[in-house]
């Protein structure tokens, strides 16, 4: 037999959504709304299991706790209340024959567990026989994902995941699901596209879509969610039980939303979903700022909660115990330590040794809280940081006979610390490069269209050259921002594993050649000359479009920091590797900044006078390193730079099966 619970609370949105997290995992629920409804309740239906009860009613019907009693000793029933620690207090004062309680605080994930845990175990049994809801999950970002696995573990539904919109596609072919949990901003196809083309396979159009995304949906996000056929559109947060809740309930329902008319979005939708994606993206850098100041709080906890070694100390007698973790900690065995209070002060800091003393001192003498920090000799040389905390066990005359404690290491969590520190530093430093990076061409095109639309507005008829050049400038904005939207998608993949490559026989010299012609244009407006020094094809198996973006940044990193001066390329077959050279002459590259030029966020010069994201180089790297690769930088300080790129002819090194 199922397991069967009977769920007492007020009518309301939560109860509801209680009772359908409960079925999803194929119990029985039955509901009432009082003491009197469950006394029959028990009295009249099937045999049930467990009853979880709110507080506040059992609270206030204090005359019926004789009947409550009578009722759950005929049923055999366990009775679960949820409550608060005062309230837990005074039911039991009146009696009320509680097996166990749960805080208020539990998500909707941790109820369900701990209903799960409470039952018999003939019911828990029984649960293993139920369908498992399938649920696949479309979502880049790697974090997130496992923040959703330990969301949904609880309800023990059977997960597939997908790192993007087109992998879920072919798994959803594959593999039909019971739902779709997409987040809208992925790579290849975002979640509204993966939604609309759901929707026009007739084997998955009934198939139920709930569309996620870090921010709240405004009245467009709905609008397009509701034009792709999606049954609902979620903000995701850390607890995530508003999205489990909508899971929850469209599982249940008959089908999704109507599906829409087969066909291409409109291109005004293509418009706002772009500055849509602008808007997010900066949304997404305030939340990972506020994400890693709570991680930089966490880190402050953690330091302080986190101990190893248990001492005890027989004051009378003064012979002090160190637990064999504390001794580990330290590199000493048993009979290194000789077990007195003066040896412990022996290997405090000579500088941290006076206020440790101090201390144990007030808190024997008056009470006060020992809680210290210090640092406790390590047998090999140098220092531990350490935390303790302890109290003393007092007679019956107030004397301190016994004080007993911990101390943990930390020298660990603070060397992380400082790094979670420094990351917050240059963390800030990249949103407010970012801000200005996507805030300055979004002016650009805003004051385009702007200027665009008083003049149609004033001036009749508008001539067309005027027109063209409005368009082709706010054309170069909306690419700008495109390509920043783009560079931040690409970094944040590259973060999980390394990029992926569509490997083909491809000629080096060629996509110079192709980049030289795409940047003439650009290179002209800083005043520099590109100058083609001997390009030689050299064919292997790599990416072009990849190998164009690498080209690409090291021009526009070369222009960048030398205007006005020739920019120069080369391009040798080198037995059996192409190189790649890219020589400036512009400011060059401090030598103590060359070694870290590559890591994500870092720059030869400061952002206030060059801007830049401090991605390109990263990204570029992560690109020739995929390739089997390798990046190197010579410079002399206002000489220029030269880039050198090392790529294998016979491509990436295949990788055993087994070790990928």
């Amino acid at each position: 037999m199922k397991p069967s619970l009977l769920l007492v609370e007020a009518p309301g949105p939560h109860r509801e959504l209680l009772s359908l997290a409960f079925q999803s995992q194929g119990w029985r629920v039955l509901l009432a709304a009082g003491v009197e409804a469950l006394s029959h309740a028990l009295r009249e239906s099937p045999p049930v299991h467990l009853v979880l009860a709110a507080g506040p009613l059992l609270s206030s019907a204090a005359g019926l706790v004789d009947a409550l009693r009578g009722a759950l000793a005929t049923s055999g029933a366990r009775l679960w209340v949820e409550a608060p620690a005062a309230e837990q207090d005074a039911l039991r004062r009146l009696g009320v024959p509680v097996t166990g309680f749960l805080s208020p605080g539990l998500s909707l994930g941790a109820r369900v567990e701990a209903v799960r845990q409470a039952l018999p175990a003939e019911a828990r049994e029984a649960e293993g026989r139920r369908t498992v809801l399938r649920v696949l999950v479309a979502e880049d970002d790697p974090v997130y994902r496992k923040l959703l696995q330990l969301a949904l573990a609880p309800f023990r539904f059977e997960l597939m995941e997908a790192e993007d919109g087109l992998a879920a596609l072919e798994l959803a072919r594959r593999h039909p699901p019971d739902i779709v949990l997409a987040d809208v901003l992925m790579p290849r196809l975002d979640g509204f596209r993966l939604c609309l083309a759901l929707r026009q396979d007739p084997k998955l159009a009934r198939l139920p879509v709930i569309l996620t995304h870090a921010t709240a949906p405004d009245e467009l996000d709905l609008r397009m969610a509701a034009n792709v056929g999606a049954n609902g559109f979620v903000r995701r947060t850390q607890g995530d039980d508003e999205l489990v809740a909508t899971l929850l309930r469209e599982a249940r329902a008959e089908g999704p939303l109507p599906a829409p008319v087969p066909g291409e979005l409109s291109t005004e939708t293509h418009l706002y979903s772009m500055v849509r994606q602008l808007e997010r993206r900066v949304g997404l850098l305030e939340q990972a700022e506020r994400t890693a100041r709570e991680s930089e709080e966490r880190y402050r906890l953690v330091v302080a909660g986190s101990y190893d070694g248990v001492w005890d100390w027989d004051v009378r007698n003064q012979r002090m115990y160190w637990s064999p973790r504390l001794l580990e900690m330290l590199g000493l065995k048993p009979e290194d330590f000789p077990g007195t209070s003066e040896a412990f002060l022996a290997r405090v800091h000579p500088e941290d040794r006076d206020e440790v003393a101090s201390a144990l001192a007030r808190h024997l003498e008056q009470g006060t809280p020992y809680d210290v920090s210090f640092r406790l000799k390590h047998e090999a040389g140098g220092y531990r940081s350490c935390v303790s905390r302890g109290r003393a066990l007092r007679d019956a005359q107030g004397r301190p006979v016994r004080m007993a404690g911990i101390i943990g290491d930390v020298t660990e969590q603070l060397r992380l610390y400082r790094e979670a520190r420094e990351a917050v530093r240059v963390r800030d430093e990249f949103l407010a490069v970012a801000a200005h990076e996507l805030r300055t061409p979004l002016a650009a095109l805003r004051l385009r269209v702007q200027g665009s639309a008083a003049a149609l507005k004033h001036e009749h008829p508008v001539a067309p050259e005027r027109l063209e050049r409005a368009l082709v400038a706010a054309d170069r904005q909306v690419q700008r921002l495109a390509d920043l939207v783009e560079g931040l998608l690409d970094v944040s993949q590259m973060q999980g594993h390394a990029p992926r490559l569509n490997l083909e026989d491809v000629d080096l010299g060629q996509v110079v050649r192709d980049v030289v012609v795409r940047s003439e244009e650009m290179a002209a407006r800083a005043g520099c000359l590109l100058v083609v020094r001997e390009v030689a094809s050299a064919v292997g198996r790599w990416d072009a479009l990849r190998l164009g973006q690498v080209v690409t940044h090291l021009l526009v990193n070369a222009v960048k920091f030398g205007p006005g001066k020739p920019v120069e390329l080369e391009v040798r077959a080198d037995g059996d590797e192409a190189l790649l050279v890219v020589r400036d002459h512009g400011i060059g590259i401090a030598p103590d900044r060359v070694d870290g030029l590559f890591r994500r966020f870092e720059r030869a010069v400061p952002t206030r006078n060059y801007g830049g994201l401090g991605l390109g180089l990263y990204r570029l790297h992560r690109i020739v390193e995929a390739h089997g690769g390798e990046v190197a930088v010579t410079s002399t300080p206002g000489q220029g730079a030269t880039f050198k790129v090392r790529l294998p002819l016979a491509g990436p090194p295949v990788v055993p099966v087994g070790h990928a």
